[in-house]
């Protein structure tokens, strides 16, 4: 007897819920903190817990942070690995879409190259063994 499997819609609004809830869940620790020492604390701290889950999160949780991070207007740098890993579909459709879709958010939002302060960094430094990031390269089609 064939599974019944459900939409690939219906997994995009379990994503969307993970996410907000992944939102909720940065900012609060940002604010515990960071608590008396005024916004820029609160607005590098954010970054920095946001760099740090980029690094340390297998690639579920990046995507879930990056679309995350684009949510709050924190800037990120994704490696060129990671982008291609996202867009290959290899993750899934829900996930590939939520790439998607915070990427073209993260795009918009390049010509703010300057968040609070903190420049735009990449989730992993260049090197040889981490290329450089996928946005700083000749930009390919957009569309998934």
């Amino acid at each position: 007897m064939p599974q019944h499997t459900a939409p690939p819609m219906e997994g995009l609004m379990d994503l969307l819920h993970e996410v907000r809830q992944f939102s909720r869940d940065l900012q609060q620790s940002a604010r515990r903190a960071a608590p008396a020492c005024g916004p820029n604390t609160y607005r590098e701290t954010l970054h920095s817990l946001v760099h740090r889950r980029m690094q340390d999160d297998d690639p579920h949780g990046r995507i879930v942070c990056y679309a995350s991070a684009a949510e709050l207007g924190v800037p990120v740098d994704l490696p060129a690995e990671q982008c291609r890993q996202a867009m290959s579909g290899g993750l899934g459709f829900g996930l590939r879409v939520l790439f998607w879709a915070a990427h073209r958010r993260m795009i918009a939002t390049r010509s703010v190259r300057n968040w609070a302060g903190l420049a735009l960094q990449p989730a992993h430094p260049a090197t040889l063994n981490h290329p450089a990031s996928a946005t700083t390269r000749a930009a390919g089609p957009e569309t998934p």
